[in-house]
Parts: C-alpha cells; structure tokens; sequence
C-alpha cells in the first residue's frame, strides 16, 4: 500500500508537467501574436506559474516552490507592464523550465540533484531591474541531503487528489469533480469482457434468422393444414359415414387447436428473442463504448518525459537541440501509446543520429548552431498520426545507394535506378545503417526496421519525406484503439474478409470490359488515374483469379498507403461494422497481410486484412495475374421497408441510407397514409415516428398488431422521445426495436434492421 507521500508526489508529476507544457505553448503563442495585447495568454502563465508554486509547496519541494514563486511575479510584472517580454527573456524563462524539469526527474530518480541557485540568480536579476545573464547555465551538482522522513502531509487538495495516477493505473471519473483509480490491468480485463459480450449478441443475430424462418416454416404450415382439412373433412362427408365425420371433424378440430397454440407461442418467443437480443446488444454497445473511453489516456501520460530525454542525448552527443513537443493533450488507448513508445524513441534518436548536424557543420551551412527536433501528435481521420522532424541535412540518397551496395543487396547499375521511394524503402529492412561507426547512438541499423514492424503490428503505416527547406519527417498513422475498428467487410469465394476502413480510399463497381492488360497485368482507369488490378482470390491464394460479378460488373476497392493506390476485385460488397480484431498466431512483421481476425455471428471467423500491406505487396510483385470475371446467380427479392415521418428532411434522410444498402424504400407521411400503403402493397419491415399528425406511431403501432395481415411485419420506432416510459410503452405495445434520434446513429439503425431482413 502506497503511503499518502507517495501518492501525492505521483500527482505532482502529473500536475507539474502539464503546467510547464502549457506554459511554453504560451509563450510560444505569445512570440506569433501580432496584434492584441496577449493579456488572456498572460494572465494563463500567471495562473499556472501560481498553480505550480502551489503544488510543490503540497509536497513539500522547496527548491521548486521559490523558483516558481519568483516565476509567478515575472508572469505579473510582465502582465502589468514593468517587464517587456522579448526573445532573451523568453530563452531566460525557458531555461528556467528546464531546470526545474531536470530537478524533478533528479529527485523522482533519487539521484544527484541539480543546483538552481543559476536560474534563481537570473530571476532575481530581472526582478530587481538588473540585466540577467544569457549565459548557459551549468548546474552545480549537490547531493540529495539525507534528512529523516517528513511529518505526514496534510490531504491532498481536491485538485492534487484528482490528478494521481501512474502508468499502471487510469483515473475513472465518478463525479464531476472526483475521480477513483482503477488499474489498468482491471479495465484490459473488462474491456476483453466487454468485447467477448458484444461478440456472443452478435451471435444472437443467428438464432434471430433461424427463429423467424420457424416462425415462417410454421405459417405455411397453418396455412396448408387448413386445406388439408378442409379437403379431408369434404371427403368423408361425400362418403356418407356422418360419425366418422363427426369423429374426424373433432380430431381435426383439436389437432388445429394445438397447431394454433404453437404457432402462436413460437411467434411469442421470437418476437421476446428480437426484443432481448436488440436490448442486450444496445447495452452491450455502451457498455463497451464506455470502457473503451475510459482506457483513453492523454500521450502526455506516456511521452511527457521525452522532451527531457532528447536534449539530455543530444548534450551527450554534443549537439545542441531545442527540443518542440506537441499536442501531449490528444487521447489515445494506453495500449496504442505504449506499442509506440520504443518507434517514437528510435525515430527521435535517428534524428540526432543521422539528421541533426553538429554546431560547426551547422554555421558552415548557414544555419543557426542550435537544431530543431520536434515531437507532435494529432488525430486525423480517426487515427493518431504522430510526427518526428528535424531540420537537418534530409535523407542522403547516395548514402543509401552505397550502402545497398556494399551489402550486395544490388549492383550499381541497380543501385543507380532506383527511385527515391524505393531508397526510402530500403532504410526500414533490418541491419540497414548508413552510419559510419557503431555507437550508443546509432550504426546498428535496427531502429527503422523496429519501428516499421510496430506500426504493421498496430495494423499502422510509417512514412518519410524530406521536409521543407530542410531535414526529414516521419510519420506514424496508427489506429487511436486496439480494442475494436471499424471495418469493411467483403466477399471473395464464399469468405467474408474484413478491411480496416482507414485504409479504404473509394468503392467503385465498373463494367467488366473496363478492365484492361497492360504488359500481361491488369489495370484500371479510375478518375483519369491507371490503377494496377488484383482478384483477393488471388491474393489470398484461394487457387482462382476469377472474379464473380452480377450484370457483368465487377465490384473494386481501392486501398491505399499514403500517395499509393491500388484497386483489388471482390465478388460482393458486404457491410461495415465495429469489430473486435483478435490475434489469431500470425505473426504481425513485414510483408503480413493478415493482422488478425473476427468472429462472425455465425460463429466463423473472418481474416482482418492490412490494406497497407497489400499496397506494398502490389508494389513489389513482379508477377500477376490477368483477371477474369464469371457471372454470378440471379439474387433473391430486394426487401421493402416503409419509412413513416411527418418530416420531410428525416424521410429523405432515411431513404438515401437505405436505398445505399440496396433496400426499396416506401415513404407515408403519418400513420393513416402508412396504414394504406400496407394494404396496398407488401412491405418487409416499418420505420415509424412517433409523433406525427392525424395517427401518430403509437396508433399506428395498435393498429398493425390488430390486424392479423399485418402484424407479423417488424415495426421499429425512431422518435426524439428518450425518457423510459415512452420506450417501455412503445416496447410494451410490440414494436420490435425502439432508436433514440438524438443519439441516431447510421450504424444502428442498419445492424437493427439486418435483425429482421
């Protein structure tokens, strides 16, 4: 058990790394301000050089309380006036958070603590009007003292209290204003729970189907039992015998009695098994939705100490660095975080390594002696893109040439006609290093190929360019959750197969004599552009390349990875879905398409592909085959859902949705013109509001389920009333599924009807 000190020092590292964060991006923000006063931008420094002072005070960490106490009468003099803020005390102040983030990892290391009496001296300069020094300031080393163990603190403040968490741990918000720990490894444990919960309600789907084909098979019977009769019970009747008509009428009679009975109780069970399955799947969406978030942690928890890191290894290597960190705010699964941790340090290292120059070499090149190496994270389009740059030389292409040859990957004949992508290619294989010598830095040639197979493990990419006027930028595209993702599902040979959405660029179908050969390969002409062409057949290595189309139209999704495209042909465009991606033993390195696989409702599992991969594995192929068609089996009947909504943007809303599925779509304006339509033509399913003129979705609803023709045809609510007694009424008086439209989502609404289609 933790001791009260200890936990607040671990809220202190919390606390104080974010008050230092915020106070450079601030003074950052104030250095581009042309215009306006900046009073708000000061008036945050303030508050937060106040904030710090008092948090270090709760910890009892003198050295860090004076520093940030004469920090917090700079930030006021400049607010007031009395001080100008210019470059030299920007590079003053910053100074300043450097030494007191090297404090705090001395004294959270328990090792040799620095000496702030410099950075206090310059402090106190400028606080008494005198010029501070500019120069460097080099700590004095003083040992930790040896004082016995302070009087247990008072409790934490509310604000210290809800900081404490470590990297084992994750905060749990219980209240606006209170949080509870809760470790990490318990929320893996529920998560995975949560996950296998939501798998097995999908597998509800299946008793659904089979449920509704009984209830269907039983119908028919009922239907063929009463001309059976009818005919049986004229037959005798013609034979005059009128006791064993009788006797033969009442068995019959009894007989239908029983097939009533049953009918009626199969139709009962299906309708509760639609309802409690839709239900449980709900929930189980939440409750899963919610666990998920709650393992959602800011990158400051896992990278906030690497600012420190890289200006500690570039002093080492003798080079100076101003080291810029970036969106340590933006949230992600702490998984996600930690499975980058060891890409994000070799890619920071390659930059001091390879890309930063040294201050001679600098200053002969007419750049300033001090390099820039930034660290940023973002989110876009649903994935957590993280960027490592740095201004210096850029990538040396002939270094690369040379050292393919010298490893007798290729001549130099070879070596010469490379592209610049494909050199770039090259520095991710394993062994790869330009560096002249081995070194604790570099020349190993590990780091790059350690960060492509963790990006291909995460089912992410990793990019490299040169960077404008100078230096080199790499980026990681990672999904932002490991738990689940939303996924394509296609059909190939009778397989589903799953493609992460992230790596989906567009859908196209085109006509079988659009597809073209060129040099023995085929392509395809989409947006003006020529795309190489693969069957997944072939891919997958099913033993055909045949393509099944309908109509003579051949199904294609373009996959890319990065400025690449590619098309590959699929017999069937299936869904999208959420789903949880599980190892399955195939090994995530380079070159594997397979990243995992999912559970299907009918129990099967369906390969989850890396639409990165693919790219790369078109790029690389020497070797494909031309692509044929075969005509597929004429499809069932397309199902006719009747949309009921008094609101002509919701009614068209719908329609586009479901028509997009391939559904025929009815529209009636309130229940009246619904209930004509249902007597008029078939319709397989309903989509109701609630409140509508004249009839509104609840008289509707009473009216179908009065009507023995109609009130076997689903019915699903989706109204903007939320509170409990108007879903249990709707629930209550048969409608099969009730949809919230404040929380309407295009997702839901379709897996629900696939319940009852």
């Amino acid at each position: 058990m933790k001791g009260i000190r200890e936990r607040l020092l671990e809220a202190f590292h919390i606390e104080y790394r974010e008050h230092l964060e915020a106070i450079r991006a601030l003074l950052d923000e104030l250095s581009r301000k042309h215009d306006g006063s900046g009073l708000a931008q000061l008036d945050e420094t303030f508050r937060r050089a106040h904030s710090l002072k008092g948090a270090a005070r709760a910890v009892d960490l003198p050295p860090i309380e004076h520093v940030s106490h004469r920090l917090e009468t700079m930030f006021a003099r400049i607010r007031n006036g009395e001080i100008k803020l210019d470059p030299s005390i920007a590079a003053m102040i910053g100074r300043v958070l450097d030494g007191i983030e090297d404090w705090v990892a001395a004294n959270s290391a328990a090792g040799t603590l620095p000496n702030l009496d410099s950075i206090t001296a310059e402090l106190d300069d400028l606080l008494a009007g005198r010029p501070p020094s500019l120069a460097p300031v080099v700590p004095k080393a003083v040992m930790q003292p040896k004082a016995p163990p302070p009087p247990a603190p008072p409790p934490p403040p509310p604000q210290a209290a809800a900081s404490v968490v470590e990297e084992v741990e994750r905060p749990v918000m219980v209240k606006a204003d209170e949080t509870v720990r809760v470790r990490a490894v318990h929320l893996d444990r529920l998560l995975r729970s949560s996950n296998e919960l939501v798998t097995e309600t999908m597998i509800q789907r299946q008793l659904t189907h089979s449920l509704v084909n009984i209830d269907r098979s039983l119908a028919e019977f009922d239907k063929q039992w009463r001309r059976v009769r009818k005919t049986a019970s004229s037959m005798v009747r013609e034979m005059g015998d009128h006791q064993r008509s009788s006797q033969l009428d009442h068995n019959l009679e009894a007989l239908e009695q029983s097939l009533r009975a049953l009918v009626s109780d199969a139709r009962s069970s299906r309708r509760l098994q639609q309802r409690t399955g839709w239900t449980l799947r709900q929930l189980g969406s939440e409750l899963q939705q919610e666990v998920r978030q709650v393992r959602m942690v800011p990158a400051e928890s896992i990278f906030g100490g690497f600012r420190k890191m890289v200006r500690d290894i570039a002093r080492d290597a003798g080079k100076k660095v101003e080291v810029h960190v970036a969106g340590l705010d933006v949230e992600a699964d702490r998984m996600v975080l930690q499975g980058l941790k060891d890409p994000v340090m070799h890619l920071l290292r390659n930059a001091l390594s390879h890309g930063v120059e040294s201050p001679e070499e600098r200053v002969a090149v007419g750049k300033p002696p001090q390099a820039s190496i930034s660290l940023r994270f973002d989110v876009s389009d649903g994935r957590l893109a993280t960027l490592v740059e740095d201004d210096g030389h850029g990538v040396d292409f002939e270094a690369i040439r040379r050292k393919a040859v010298e490893r007798g990957a290729m001549s130099e004949d070879e070596a010469a006609e490379l592209g610049q992508q494909a050199l770039l290619d090259l520095i991710f294989d394993p062994g790869f290093s330009t560096a002249r010598q081995i070194d604790d830095l570099s020349g190993r040639g590990m780091g790059l190929s350690v960060v492509r197979e963790a990006a291909a493990m995460m089912n992410g990419t990793v990019e490299v360019r040169n960077r404008e006027p100078a230096g080199t930028c790499f980026r990681l595209s990672v999904p932002l959750s490991v738990s689940t993702q939303r996924l394509f599902l296609v059909e190939c040979q009778g397989h589903a197969y799953a493609l992460p959405t992230e790596g989906l660029d567009r859908l196209y179908r085109v006509k079988a004599d659009d597809v073209s050969t060129v040099e023995g390969k085929s392509v395809v002409y989409l947006g003006g552009q020529q795309l190489p062409l693969l069957s997944l057949a072939h891919l997958m290595a099913l033993g055909e390349s045949s393509v099944k189309v309908t109509r003579n139209v051949v199904p294609l999704v373009v996959l890319k990875n990065g400025d690449r495209r590619v098309a590959v042909a699929v017999d069937a465009f299936l869904s999208i879905r959420e789903g949880l991606v599980k190892d399955i033993g195939v090994p995530g390195a380079r070159g594997t398409i397979v990243a995992g696989g999912m559970l299907m409702e009918d129990g099967g599992i369906a390969l989850v592909l890396n639409p990165f991969e693919i790219v790369e594995t078109f790029r690389k192929s020497g070797s494909i085959r031309v692509l044929t068609t075969v005509e597929k089996p004429v499809e069932r009947r397309v199902p006719v859902i009747l949309v009921v909504d008094d609101s002509l943007t919701t009614r068209t809303l719908e329609k586009s949705i479901l028509e997009a599925q391939g559904y025929q779509v009815r529209l009636a304006f309130d229940g009246l013109e619904a209930l004509g339509r249902l007597r008029a033509e078939q319709i397989d399913l309903i989509i109701s509001d609630i409140q509508m003129p004249r009839l509104d979705g609840f008289g509707l609803l009473q009216a179908i389920k009065a009507d023995s023709a109609l009130k076997s045809i689903p019915l699903i609510l989706v109204s903007s009333l939320e509170a409990r007694e108007d879903r249990e009424r709707g629930l209550a008086l048969g409608a099969d599924a009730y949809v919230v439209k404040r929380k309407f989502d295009q997702k839901e609404l379709l897996e629900t009807i696939g319940q009852f289609l």
